[in-house]
């Protein structure tokens, strides 16, 4: 079996946050509740453009399948002890690039009051 699962980068101005998630992200939801980008967007106190670049990556051969939240934080650890584990032993299969504009005061398309 393949793992799925990409290397994101999220960035803010000078401000950025890593992390690792299942699947490929190619939009805001892609993203969402995934702790570490959470807090970073919690982060952010007034409207602006986010990057992002994520490497999506395989761990594995034969069927694919997208990594669960627990093989993430397998994945997230094993990067921790090896900074060339992606590079050692996973393929790097695609790039993707998006941005979207955050606004803290919005949720869901209203505003909070």
């Amino acid at each position: 079996m393949a793992v799925l699962f990409s290397a994101v980068t999220v960035t803010a101005g000078e401000e950025e946050a890593e992390l690792l998630v299942s699947g490929i992200p190619r939009e805001y939801d892609d993203l969402e509740g995934w702790t570490i980008f959470d807090d970073f967007l919690e982060d952010i106190s007034e409207e602006t453009q986010l990057h992002v670049h994520a490497e999506a990556y395989l761990y594995g051969e034969e069927e694919t399948y997208k990594a669960t939240p627990e093989e993430v934080a397998y994945f997230t650890k094993r990067l921790e002890a090896d900074e060339y584990f992606l590079r050692d032993h996973c393929d790097c299969i695609e790039d993707v690039d998006f941005s979207f504009q955050w606004s803290p005061d919005e949720l869901f398309g209203m505003e909070m009051k």
